[in-house]
């Protein structure tokens, strides 16, 4: 239950904010804004405000904005169809800007805040809390492996003395090893121990455990530098997300399959799960995320999303003509319609994949 509420919840403010910059673009620019709706039909109730109905939809999963002339039928003043190529192209790429903002303003919060991250030599130590060193990596066939350590295990103590800096582990390992080596980690709050023995691993080093390992902790930003931390991680990952799009289009024409770690609403529920359990600024780094997600997926070429309305306001412009009104909106139903496609085959692998946790999770509600 506590899963179904945060995705509602979640997906709700991503697209509130969403709607919202259509809506207010096309307001403040004097466009009539007929409807703003959260979620989808059929509506549960509605209200009247200043000429706009505020509904709220049975399906919880969306929103939306209907505005006077999106349709490009009406010649009112006030239609978006009676607006000049600039205005269009405002209130179509509002929606992809306030999920980039959003997305900012959610990172600049958790780096104000403090998220813990790996430390170098030029930290200030003023700005850090909750020091500690964790296993970045493990050398496979490695005695750290063969005794189960994982990555992003803490390390607490070696041979009973308590480990501060990620240079204590390689010392100690190097000044015992040719002797047993107790480790005391945690591992997500429960604590573990084992006994290794470093063993020969490259000709030219000592005996090692086969560990990398690092000194992480909570750094906190001021506010200047937490908001270009926020602006540089959005866009750091909006080119990150292009570049899945690619790899992702790049393999369905080389195999003529999806890739296997896409995921539609039932994933990104599950995730949004696991998610929770680890907390407010893990939840708000998730909703960047998909915030910015959002943003991308909104803003490509397709029909029926804001980049292809996009694409059609500026052929218009470059024919300098109005495009064939049944036309564009054939082209546009019929996109909608393969997205639901595509999305309702996500789904049903998403509950292949999932199905057990959901399951599992449907049990506990009873």
């Amino acid at each position: 239950m506590v899963t179904i509420i945060s995705f509602i919840l979640i997906l709700g403010i991503l697209v509130l904010m969403h709607e919202w910059g259509h809506f207010i673009t096309a307001r403040r620019l004097g466009v009539e804004v007929e409807e703003f709706g959260l979620g989808f039909p059929p509506r549960l109730f509605s209200w009247k405000k200043k000429g706009v109905v505020y509904s709220l939809n049975l399906i919880p999963i969306g929103g939306f904005v209907k505005i006077r002339g999106e349709d490009g039928s009406d010649d009112d003043p006030h239609s978006f169809a009676s607006q000049p190529t600039w205005k269009k192209s405002l209130i179509v790429s509002a929606g992809v800007v306030m999920n980039v903002v959003l997305s900012i303003a959610l990172l600049s919060l958790v780096f104000y805040m403090g998220i813990p991250q790996i430390l170098d030599k030029n930290f200030d130590d003023s700005r850090v809390s909750q020091r500690s060193v964790i296993i970045a990596d493990i050398l496979e066939d490695s005695p750290a492996q063969q005794a189960g350590l994982s990555v992003n295990d803490k390390i607490l103590t070696i041979n009973g003395e308590e480990v501060k800096l990620a240079t204590q582990v390689y010392e100690m390992v190097t000044k015992n090893s040719d002797k047993e080596i107790s480790l005391r980690l945690d591992r997500d709050q429960e604590i573990k121990e084992y006994t290794l023995r470093p063993q020969l691993i490259a000709a030219d080093r000592p005996p090692l455990l086969g560990i990398a390992v690092s000194d992480i902790g909570v750094v906190k930003y001021n506010i200047g530098q937490s908001l270009w931390q926020g602006i540089k991680n959005t866009f750091f990952m909006i080119g990150m997300i292009f570049q899945a799009l690619y790899n992702l289009l790049a393999n369905l024409i080389r195999t003529g399959e999806l890739d296997t770690g896409l995921s539609g609403p039932v994933g990104v529920a599950v995730i949004t799960g696991q998610i929770v359990k680890l907390g407010f600024l893990h939840i708000l780094q998730f909703m960047a995320i998909l915030s910015v997600n959002l943003a991308v997926l909104n803003i490509l070429p397709i029909p029926a999303l804001d980049g292809g309305r996009l694409l059609f306001i500026i052929l218009e412009k470059i024919r300098g003509r109005k495009l064939n009104v049944k036309v564009e909106g054939w082209i546009h139903n019929s996109g909608f319609v393969l997205l639901i496609i595509l999305i309702i085959f996500i789904t049903f692998r998403d509950i292949g994949r999932y199905g057990g946790q959901i399951l599992e999770s449907l049990k506990n509600l009873f």
